[in-house]
């Protein structure tokens, strides 16, 4: 790790924010490096991130696959082809909302205190907490792929369309992750913490297109389902997994991506200016 992450600075903590506006982007850079690589080694104290990160999306696409497989899509291979890119972008939402709790819980212990008191950019915690997070959403997305390759899933397209659909799933874990982050540096109880973050995610994974056919719903559910970014990035995912239409719903997701960012940033960044 870099000295000046570490070290404190020698100044006032106003001082050292007023240091911290100047940081270039190089030295930007190497601060979310040091504090991407701090979040990634606290696993070795504490893996159970890493442990339900990667057997959650198993399990769920394991219990729908041979529970509801059948009445789904006739059968339970049918159904896991189709399943499988809807569960990339359930892991997806479910692995960015997590930062919501861990941003609370640096927060409460006064890491974020720290950090005020180093020379370092004051966007360089929120970023390395994306880039940490991003690290153990691929750490899923590869057990579910093996399991869903063990299960019968197979890629139609050419393979090289898996780290297209990687890229895609990172981009739009983006723009939910400063939605994330925004709860976890407003809110003042873990409670209410883990409430929002349920209430995102239970919505934007089940009321979509990811596990279900929209067609197959009811009109005015339809309405929400066709908005729903995670409606989209299944169906981009599918289109470069399977074959079909990917430029409308690949746009549509980076798109969305852009505007959750565009909207939440400035209020994660306001969160952190609160909590001073």
């Amino acid at each position: 790790m870099t000295t000046d992450v570490l070290t404190p600075s020698a100044t006032f903590p106003a001082a050292a924010k007023k240091g911290a506006r100047r940081v270039g982007p190089l030295r930007a850079f190497r601060h979310t490096r040091a504090l991407t690589w701090r979040v990634l080694t606290q696993i070795r104290h504490n893996p159970e991130p890493l442990f339900l990160l990667g057997i959650q999306p198993i399990l769920f696409l394991m219990l729908s696959t041979y529970i509801y497989g059948g009445q789904m899509a006739g059968s339970s291979h049918e159904y896991l082809q189709y399943e499988v890119p809807g569960v990339l972008g359930y892991n997806a939402v479910f692995a960015a909302m997590s930062s919501a709790p861990a941003l609370f819980g640096d927060v409460s212990r006064g890491v974020f205190d720290r950090f005020r008191s180093m020379p370092i950019s004051r966007l360089a915690p929120l970023f390395a907490r994306y880039f940490a997070d991003l690290v153990l959403q691929m750490w899923a997305l590869v057990l579910v792929l093996i399991v869903g390759f063990s299960l019968g899933f197979r890629v139609h397209t050419h393979w090289w369309h898996l780290g297209y659909g990687v890229l895609l799933l990172a981009g739009f874990s983006f723009g939910l992750a400063w939605l994330a982050m925004a709860i976890g540096l407003s809110v003042k109880s873990a409670e209410t913490v883990q409430m929002l973050s349920f209430l995102c995610t239970i919505p934007l994974t089940f009321i979509s297109g990811a596990f279900a056919r929209t067609d197959t719903m009811p009109g005015w559910l339809q309405a929400f389902v066709k908005v729903n970014p995670v409606t989209w990035l299944a169906a981009a995912e599918r289109g470069l997994l399977l074959g079909g239409a990917v430029a409308r719903p690949v746009c549509y997701t980076l798109l969305s991506s852009l505007v959750v960012a565009a909207v939440f940033a400035p209020l994660a960044v306001r969160g952190i200016a609160r909590r001073r």
